[in-house]
């Protein structure tokens, strides 16, 4: 009953409720949940150095532009190793930042049940074109053994990463969002022609929205946002319904004019 009110509410916010139109009928008009995307993890590449045999996985199928979650399994003579140092980095192939540090998050120096190391990489790229990246990892285990290793990347470019005038907007979390409650954050980061530097100090602005067709269409209830530091900004987002929805955001520099970034075919999942 509480997410049928919201849903409402949400209607008669946006100013979009046609005449006569009843939350029966709105239930009726909605479209059948999206079947669910791949959330498992798939291996990127295995290398092996200095007696360590390991293999890069990335999280929600094959890697694309933006915030990727990286991990990285890691065996010594056929024994799977689950704690360790690992230095992560990565960097663009081709491109005018071919070369240049791309920010990432270290693994953590336990593995997970699972026998994974996680962290995580942005992939980017500034004008969106570039596709081949380089992820390196620097290994050393409790017992002292040490290895680097390579791994190529070929990033596709979809939803996850936007442009928005000089800025990059990656969407960060949820790496899978369902109806109800959901933290929606995205990270920001500008190319200075040297790095790619987190961008502090925006105000933002979140308008999700879903089109229902025939010129109807509703908002989701959201909080006010927040910084969460290292150039990120979030949002919990209550979403009434599953389906496809359009992620807008809006970041304003302090006197400047304002930019948008647009995630277009966000589809959230029933739990």
């Amino acid at each position: 009953m509480t997410r049928r009110l919201l849903l409402v509410l949400a209607l008669a916010l946006g100013g979009c409720l046609p005449d006569g139109l009843t939350d029966f009928d709105f239930q009726a008009l909605q479209p059948p949940a999206p079947p669910d995307e791949l959330t498992g993890e798939a291996l990127v590449g295995t290398a092996s150095d200095g007696g360590l045999d390991v293999e890069l996985v990335a999280a929600r199928g094959v890697p694309h532009l933006g915030y990727v979650r990286l991990g990285l399994r890691v065996a010594q003579a056929g024994a799977v190793v689950d704690e360790a140092r690992i230095v992560l980095s990565a960097a663009p192939e081709a491109g005018p930042a071919a070369g240049a540090a791309l920010p990432v998050e270290a693994p953590a120096t336990r593995a997970d049940a699972d026998g994974v190391f996680r962290g995580a990489a942005f992939l980017l790229s500034p004008d969106t074109t570039a596709r081949a990246f380089t992820v390196r990892a620097v290994v050393e285990t409790a017992s002292g053994q040490r290895g680097t290793v390579s791994f190529a990347v070929e990033a596709r470019s979809d939803i996850w990463m936007q442009p928005a005038d000089d800025l990059l907007v990656s969407w960060t979390d949820p790496l899978r969002p369902v109806v109800g409650d959901n933290l929606f954050a995205v990270a920001v980061h500008r190319w200075t022609g040297t790095a790619f530097e987190p961008v502090a100090g925006l105000t933002p602005e979140l308008a999700p929205y879903m089109d229902m067709g025939g010129g109807d269409g509703h908002s989701t209830p959201h909080s006010a946002p927040r910084t969460l530091g290292a150039g990120r900004y979030g949002w919990d987002v209550d979403f009434i319904m599953s389906g496809g929805w359009e992620m807008t955001v809006h970041l304003t520099p302090p006197g400047g004019a304002r930019r948008t970034a647009r995630f277009v075919g966000y589809t959230v999942y029933e739990p």
